[in-house]
């Protein structure tokens, strides 16, 4: 695919669906990938292989070509994921680079680095692993629930260990998912503990 190289930092840029470019441009998305073959419009793939069209890049596409412009969305919420296991902090990335609300991201291996990052962060969600080297999740997240310039950031804990879930919840997770996750479970708790209303 012409021009899908990966800009730099794309996965903390808004970004939008093929279907949802063509959608806007009342074309059909076959449509809207011939543009892109062409080199009409910019696209990149996130490592999972999906196709997204970064917001700044459509909307230059569209003043140029006199078509409306898109409706700027508000500017993307983070989200800030800590866990030891490589694989599965890839997987997140993945997931949440490719989703349509466009999340910055951060990473964290332990607990330690998580706090690091949160002093200067003010992510609107943390991906929580419970057992982690240093510090575990349960210590993070009584951290974070304790301390007044953090405790309205929201928490989801993940864990391979039910007997952890309630010892999290004790200590001020909003919500738990066990591992292995599910993916359709991960969106729901995204969409409910990101809700206007607070996820409540």
């Amino acid at each position: 695919m012409k021009n899908s190289k990966k800009p730099s930092n794309s996965s903390s840029r808004p970004a939008l669906t093929s279907g949802q470019a063509a959608a806007h441009c009342q074309v059909s998305t076959p449509t809207l990938k011939s543009w892109i073959r062409e080199g009409r419009l910019h696209a990149f793939r996130t490592p999972g292989g999906h196709v997204r069209i970064a917001v700044e890049d459509f909307q230059r596409f569209l003043k140029k070509h006199r078509m409306p412009a898109y409706p700027l969305p508000a500017a993307p919420e983070g989200v800030l994921i800590v866990d030891d296991e490589p694989q599965m902090v890839d997987m997140l990335v993945d997931f949440l680079t490719s989703h349509p609300r466009g999340f910055k991201i951060e990473t964290a291996t332990d607990g330690y680095e998580a706090l690091i990052k949160l002093g200067s962060l003010r992510p609107a969600l943390v991906i929580l692993d419970v057992m982690m080297p240093k510090l575990d999740g349960i210590e993070v997240c009584r951290h974070l629930k304790t301390n007044s310039e953090t405790r309205a950031i929201k928490i989801l804990g993940i864990t391979g260990y039910p007997h952890m879930v309630p010892g999290l919840l004790v200590a001020g997770a909003d919500a738990c998912l066990a591992k292995p996750l599910a993916l359709d479970s991960l969106d729901r708790e995204l969409a409910r503990l990101l809700a206007p209303s607070g996820g409540a």
